[in-house]
């Protein structure tokens, strides 16, 4: 029988959310694995990019069905957990292999688009969240 309160709705949507992304991270390293490396980039890049677009579109159901507060917290532990865990990797890759090494700059790199997403998607926010009803 299915039970159909609210903690059991979030645990199939969280569920569903898991799965959408699993699946698209197995077609994305499909994706990236056709040809040889840089072979075909301007066509496995955008490929790659709209199969994660619909990873996270997996995840719409579930957020949406989170409350305000619940939200507020997911939005703030990713923020400071996701910096903070991003920077100790970036730390441990410039400590244990080099400053200059390439996982070193690919760790920074990955940083360097963290902060640029998160400007961006701020960016948009603050736009759609500005005016007269703000």
């Amino acid at each position: 029988m299915f039970d159909s309160t609210y903690r059991s709705r979030m645990r199939v949507a969280a569920g569903l959310a898991v799965a959408g992304a699993i699946a698209a991270g197995v077609v994305a390293g499909r994706l990236v694995r056709l040809g040889t490396h840089g072979e075909n980039f301007w066509l496995i890049f955008p490929a790659a990019l709209a199969v994660c677009w619909l990873a996270l579109a997996a995840t719409l159901p579930w957020w949406r069905k989170l409350d305000a507060m619940q939200k507020d917290g997911h939005l703030v532990s990713w923020y400071w957990g996701g910096m903070a865990g991003g920077m100790a990797v970036l730390m441990a890759l410039a400590a244990g292999s080099g400053v200059r090494s390439d996982l070193a700059q690919g760790g920074g790199l990955v940083l360097v688009g963290q902060g640029i997403g998160f400007l961006i998607f701020f960016a948009f926010w603050k736009w759609r969240h500005s005016g007269s009803e703000a």
